[in-house]
């Protein structure tokens, strides 16, 4: 018999994976077409939100995951927090409208 709730927890971080490497390839392309730095195509807010949601994903799948309770509350509450940080983690991450290019209006509007 299939365990329904193992395969929805694997989807989880399988999907939140899979959404991390969407974000990244979509900020590769724009960066390489439109001739900017990865990170400045990265830190556009499509890409960004779609990176902390894939963490999101992540965390939340390995949350559901663990064997032990305090890996378990681990997991649970880094899939909680990070959305709301309000800078990425420490040391913080370059925002779109912080970007040169984009305040200089060099950059396309391409939406992810």
């Amino acid at each position: 018999m299939i365990d329904f709730r193992s395969v929805a927890a694997n989807a989880l971080w399988i999907l939140g994976l899979a959404l991390i490497l969407a974000a990244l390839s979509w900020a590769y392309w724009v960066a390489a077409r439109e001739n900017v730095r990865f990170r400045a195509a990265l830190s556009r807010p499509g890409g960004a939100r779609a990176l902390d949601i894939g963490l999101m994903l992540f965390c939340a799948g390995l949350a559901a995951t663990a064997r032990t309770g305090w890996e378990r509350a681990l997991w649970g509450v880094l899939a909680v927090v990070w959305p709301f940080w309000p800078s990425g983690w420490p040391g913080g991450r370059t925002t779109a409208r912080s970007c040169p290019a984009v305040r200089a209006g060099q950059l396309g509007a391409v939406v992810f």
